[in-house]
């Protein structure tokens, strides 16, 4: 995802394999509501081609409010997005009280930005304005402070802890993330790590660790092929992951015990190297077995306080959505 954009809205950083989500519809009520006062002004003209800026117009300034107010600009087709899916768009987001642009998601090339709605480490009100929106559209709506950056603001960004937030977006895509897994599973090669799902594809597996020496070299074997798109550098994947180490088999973590999916920028190093060079290019729907050595994994400094400096880590990774 872009800087810019990416600090915009609150995204945080993700040092290694843990990002929590959740979210209902019934948070995003405000946004299905006619638009207020508050929108009435806001024009953007130019077609949705998701190459083109559109050309903006606020109306009468200071725009306030106090929910999250939704306008639709130019209708899409399809589905109505929940707080299930992942939206892809473009986006320009505005200083409601001063009108001033703090984001182009158009400039520079950059491409269509996805976000998956049931997120929680993005502004609350960011994800609640998207709700509803359709692939082809144009939508308009308002972050106020208590579902954007609360009293504080973002000095930063020039945003005070007063300001309203406008969003301009034309949305490129609406769908629905997997749940799980599915198809079947391959065994493991010989001399690695057994994966066994007991109680189904929504619950933690079972990881038997050979007795024998761990690999010095990662190790990556897709158990299940995917059928989705192939991820690429640079997009966020949605997924569950169970990792333990080599030494003893012991849990150090895992999304699925937490009881959510993660999502993970992939390739830029925003995780470790194992998965940033052995996840790009997989499918989506795939299920992988990842074995990293120190050397791919947290180095010699380790993760205090469940691994050390010296411990090989074994993953299983179902890779649930891209964008």
């Amino acid at each position: 995802m872009a800087v810019v954009l990416t600090a915009a809205l609150g995204l945080s950083t993700v040092a290694a394999c843990g990002s929590g989500s959740s979210g209902s519809d019934a948070a995003a009520t405000s946004t299905t509501a006619a638009a207020s006062a508050a929108l009435q002004g806001v024009t953007a003209t130019g077609a949705v081609d998701l190459k083109t800026a559109p050309k903006v117009t606020l109306g009468k300034t200071p725009i306030s409010s106090k929910d999250v107010e939704h306008k639709v600009l130019t209708p899409g087709t399809g589905k109505a997005a929940t707080r299930a899916d992942t939206v892809r768009l473009r986006a320009e987001i505005y200083n409601g009280t001063s009108g001033k642009l703090l984001d182009d998601g158009f400039a520079a090339g950059r491409s269509p930005e996805g976000y998956r709605l049931a997120r929680t480490d993005i502004v609350a009100g960011f994800t609640e304005g998207l709700v509803g929106a359709t692939k082809g559209g144009r939508i308009v709506f308002t972050i106020p402070p208590a579902k954007g950056f609360g009293s504080a603001g973002n000095q930063q960004l020039g945003v005070k802890g007063t300001d309203t937030i406008v969003v301009v977006a034309d949305i490129a895509d609406v769908h629905t993330p997997l749940t799980k897994v599915d198809g079947a599973q391959k065994p493991s090669p010989a001399g690695l790590p057994t994966v066994e799902f007991k109680n189904g594809p929504t619950k933690a597996p079972t990881v038997t660790v050979p007795k024998t020496k761990a690999p010095t070299t990662t190790q990556a074997v897709t158990l299940v092929e995917g059928s989705g798109p192939t991820v690429q550098k640079g997009q966020t994947i949605s997924a569950q992951y169970h990792g333990v180490l080599w030494k003893d088999g012991s849990v150090f973590d895992s999304s699925w015990q937490h009881g959510q999916a993660a999502d993970f920028p992939i390739g830029v190093g925003g995780v470790i190297k194992g998965w940033d060079n052995s996840l790009v290019g997989k499918k989506v729907g795939s299920r992988v077995l990842l074995v990293i050595p120190p050397k791919d994994g947290y180095g010699t400094a380790g993760s205090p306080p469940k691994i050390s400096g010296t411990d090989t880590l074994v993953f299983v990774v179902d890779i649930l959505d891209a964008y």
